[in-house]
């Protein structure tokens, strides 16, 4: 009985891995909306992890790359969606030393202004309260986002 239900919760946890990478935490947390028993999660995870199909490690890496490359997040946003996913700190650290050592977190969050700007000038009280808001949602600290919208302010008189 408990290598059937082992198996069906290694298939369960394959069925979660195929449509998208998870960390462990995430994971253990279907198996757990699944009602698996404790051991038979713990074996399931184990064997995941043996198998590498689960490594936090290299799911931290791969997942902020991505997320910096698709939806250009900084580094305070990757860190709060990596811990609700599961990850320990020194490997979220690692990841966004990866990520972000050597590169300019303000000149980032200026390309993005610009995107966001087309050309136009920065002149708008309003312009500047929601580009304010947009980099902030994306991650980047206020003290860098005060100094790029003034950067671009100044820019544009």
């Amino acid at each position: 009985m408990d290598e059937d239900l082992l198996r069906k919760a290694i298939n369960a946890a394959y069925r979660c891995l195929a449509r998208s990478p998870r960390s462990r935490i995430e994971v253990e947390r279907r198996l757990r909306q699944k009602n698996y028993p404790d051991p038979i999660i713990r074996q399931t995870l184990q064997r995941l992890e043996e198998y590498r199909y689960i490594d936090d490690r290299a799911f931290a890496r791969q997942w902020a790359r991505d997320r910096v490359a698709r939806r250009r997040w900084g580094p305070l946003r990757l860190r709060i969606e990596l811990e609700r996913k599961g990850i320990a700190e020194e490997w979220i650290g690692e990841s966004l030393h990866e990520l972000f050592a050597g590169q300019d977190e303000e000149s980032r969050a200026a390309e993005l202004v610009a995107l966001r700007l087309k050309g136009r000038g920065l002149r708008d009280p309003k312009e500047h309260r929601r580009l304010f808001a947009y980099l902030f949602r994306r991650g980047y600290s206020p003290d860098v986002i005060q100094t790029v919208l003034r950067r671009m302010k100044g820019g544009s008189e």
